[in-house]
């Protein structure tokens, strides 16, 4: 695997969109994907599930080709989806009502406070961090008051295109402290931080309009 680094295409021309180009290389394997990732994050989904109140209405943001979608509503849950790539949201529509969109625009697709919680399991990975906290900002628009949050991206190895066996695709590497800042400042109290290869935060909507101070505890 070799990771470069300017969003660039090496030619002198205009850059590209890396998240765009990122999300595209998945359609070419979608089916091995689906497989190779079908048993992973089975306890966080789990975890997330319980804790809210069943039913309640979950936002997969970037949900792939259906796997946690499937789990939320095995859990007693409604449960929508979201993703960019095409070939993904055909996958997922078979788990539940999934259309394609790209994050960095899904606070426009919904109305305000639609949501009791929201799932983005390795989906902001291949945005830019300029563009993350934006969306995170979006997510606590669409999330009503006390709605909770799960999101996880990569906090090992460094930014940069990254070529891998099933395709080319850009990757922010985001320290654990800044991510978790960036969801406090978005609007949400964070209430728990797990640290690994990837960082995974924990987080409730704030009852009030900005985020309250928190220390999050790290394990």
């Amino acid at each position: 695997m070799h990771i470069t680094s300017p969003n660039t295409t090496g030619t002198g021309e205009s850059p590209f969109d890396s998240a765009a180009e990122s999300v595209a290389a998945y359609s070419a394997h979608a089916d091995d994907y689906a497989a190779h990732h079908a048993p992973k994050m089975a306890d966080q989904a789990e975890r997330f599930a319980g804790s809210l109140p069943v039913p309640s209405l979950i936002l997969d943001a970037g949900c792939g080709p259906g796997r946690d979608l499937a789990r939320f509503t095995a859990h007693g849950h409604s449960a929508r989806g979201v993703d960019l790539n095409p070939e993904f949201v055909a996958m997922a529509n078979a788990h539940a009502p999934t259309s394609q969109c790209d994050l960095r625009e899904v606070g426009s697709r919904f109305p305000a406070g639609t949501f009791d919680g929201i799932w983005a399991c390795s989906s902001l990975v291949h945005l830019r961090e300029s563009e993350t906290v934006d969306v995170l900002g979006q997510f606590a628009g669409l999330l009503r008051p006390g709605g909770k949050l799960y999101a996880c991206l990569k906090s090992a190895g460094r930014t940069g295109w990254l070529d891998e066996p099933d395709g080319r695709r850009w990757y922010t590497v985001w320290d654990a402290e800044t991510f978790a800042d960036a969801i406090a400042g978005a609007g949400f109290e964070v209430d728990h931080v797990d640290q690994g290869a990837f960082v995974e935060v924990w987080a409730t909507r704030s009852l009030i309009g900005g985020p309250r101070p928190t220390t999050p505890h790290a394990s």
